[in-house]
């Protein structure tokens, strides 16, 4: 069983000052649906009447530091060419990637050889490893491994210098630990290799803003991010998609079903997607009840997250001998959002306008029900930022055009519709294609690692928080491998919440699958002190607003 331990007091409940229907929205006209699943919406998912009751729930909300017994002064530093080679490595002393210390470097250049080097750690803790190398080309990676087993990947940045590259907060068990570099998909030469005792994670790096992009963001949705902003630094929230066939899908769901099964809870997040409310597929005869999967999950406590994998408009569809459904590809269409956004292509704007107007009638109908929203649009847009192929037709205008949508979007949904239960996630996997803080509440990464690389992703999640300067809460927002949560508390690569896709992500043979994340990290997850379930969560309907006033006013 899981223990959440509790600042002093917060089991306390306060009314707040004035006494409204929990999650009511001050003088805001009262929002109506008439689509056919709200108007058959069953009782017990419709969201009760009651005052408002603030509590914060049982968590510690102070910052979450891991102390170090570490000698500070602690630091070894070691010849690249005095390891033990494996494989093919072999010493180098040619100056193609400038000068080097002692008397050359080694050179872990194919498939299979690495490098490795021998440390007595009189201290288990967290150390920096910083290593000068090189590479035989930029952007591409080789793989670092402590006892045999890969924590991180090392990336190469320039192949045609040595550079210093560190690898911040690895932890190291008390003894003869048996520190690697090997060849992944590029050949990896190491100069030197230094180890030093880490400083602790910033508490500070998770200080984030209560204040949303929308200013008339509903309380609902203030209080979702308001818990959102709280534990983020402190706890990783779980969550997964749910596939949807033939209507079938959310709790129904083969994949909900199985995490139930196989833990007795389920994830916080409920991963949904609106593609088949895209109207041309709605014109194909697609339907789709996930709106009601929705408002089921909320009814039961948990929090929502909307993808939208947009099929291109109507009349730019089954191209290249591609089907209409595939129309969300950029190889499956021939819209093209530059002309469209440029007036090149006045009738595709009007579709762009027409096909937002259409989901906006999706999430008013979840405004309506006062359910805040995760809302994840035009995700991934810059492809693979490595090799600039956007797979999506939303980014294969680039980025400027991008970004043009996107606040296009996010004015037609927020101040045209008026829809104030949005925090919006922004997913375009390349900092170039941030399209400014006003339109961004969180910002995401998508990540399908190999096969039991429950690594933390380091590197992508330093990439991304590069995106502004301002601090936002960086999700995981599609994985396939779910990291190792100590590994990201202790790195301070601390995701606030991650997304497990389905299909063969999750399940094989309809049953849980180890194909991706092993059997015993799902196990440690979901039975971790600081990973959150559904039963875990609070009222997230009366969660205070402002945490620091209700704290104070005990």
């Amino acid at each position: 069983m899981k223990i959440k331990r509790i600042i002093a007091g917060m089991l306390a409940v306060v009314m707040c000052l004035s006494v409204t229907a929990c999650g009511d929205k001050d003088n805001k006209e009262e929002k109506k649906t008439t689509t056919e699943a709200t108007e058959k919406l069953p009782e017990d998912v419709k969201p009760p009447v009651k005052e408002v009751v603030e509590t914060l729930g049982d968590f510690d909300l102070s910052d979450f530091v891991i102390e170090s017994n570490v000698d500070p002064d602690f630091k070894v530093e070691i010849e690249g060419e005095s390891g033990t080679y494996v494989g093919s490595t072999t010493t180098y002393n040619s100056k193609f990637l400038g000068e080097f210390s002692g008397e050359g470097f080694a050179a872990v250049s194919s498939a299979g050889a690495s490098v490795e080097f021998e440390v007595e750690i009189a201290d288990g803790g967290v150390y920096d490893l910083v290593f000068i190398a090189g590479g035989d080309a930029s952007e591409k990676m080789g793989s670092v491994l402590i006892d045999g087993e890969k924590v991180t990947s090392l990336k190469i940045n320039d192949s045609n210098n040595f550079a210093e590259y560190k690898l911040e907060k690895i932890e190291l068990e008390e003894g003869t630990r048996k520190i690697s570099v090997a060849y992944d998909n590029t050949g990896i030469y190491v100069d030197k290799f230094t180890i030093s005792a880490a400083a602790a994670v910033d508490p500070a790096l998770f200080e984030v803003s209560k204040t949303l992009s929308n200013p008339n963001a509903s309380d609902r949705t203030k209080r979702l991010y308001s818990f959102l902003v709280d534990v983020y630094g402190k706890y990783i929230i779980s969550g997964n998609y749910a596939a949807e066939n033939s209507g079938v899908g959310g709790l129904e769901s083969r994949e909900f079903k199985e995490l139930k099964r196989q833990f007795n809870d389920y994830p916080a997040i409920m991963g949904l997607d609106l593609i088949e409310l895209s109207p041309s597929r709605v014109s194909h005869g697609s339907t789709s009840n996930v709106i009601l999967h929705a408002m089921e999950w909320n009814a039961k406590g948990g929090i929502v997250t909307l993808a939208w994998h947009w099929n291109a408009p109507d009349g730019y569809l089954e191209v290249n001998d591609q089907p209409w459904w595939r129309g969300f590809y950029a190889d499956s269409t021939n819209f093209n959002l530059g002309k469209a956004l440029s007036g090149e292509d006045p009738e595709g704007y009007e579709k762009l306008l027409s096909d937002i107007d259409a989901i906006a009638v999706a999430l008013k109908e979840l405004e309506a029900m006062d359910i805040p929203i995760l809302w994840r649009p035009l995700h991934e847009a810059g492809g693979d930022p490595k090799w600039n192929n956007p797979w999506f037709w939303w980014g294969t205008s680039g980025a400027e055009p991008y970004k043009q949508l996107w606040i296009l979007l996010y004015d037609r949904l927020t101040n045209y519709h008026k829809i104030d239960n949005l925090i919006w996630v922004w997913n375009a996997q390349n900092v170039d294609w941030y399209p400014g803080d006003e339109y961004v509440d969180m910002i995401s990464y998508d990540i399908y690692a190999a096969e039991h690389d429950t690594t933390t992703q380091k590197e992508i999640f330093d990439y991304i928080k590069g995106s502004t300067s301002t601090n936002k809460i960086i999700a995981l927002s599609e994985n396939g491998v779910i990291p190792d949560p100590d590994l990201c508390m202790t790195e301070g690569t601390r995701w606030s919440w991650f997304s497990v896709w389905s299909g063969e992500f999750t399940l094989k043979d309809a049953q849980l699958s180890d194909q991706y994340t092993p059997l015993e990290t799902w196990q440690k997850v979901y039975s971790h002190d600081r990973v959150l379930t559904l039963s875990e969560l609070p009222d997230l309907t009366c969660y205070p607003i402002d945490t620091e006033a209700y704290l104070a006013n005990k």
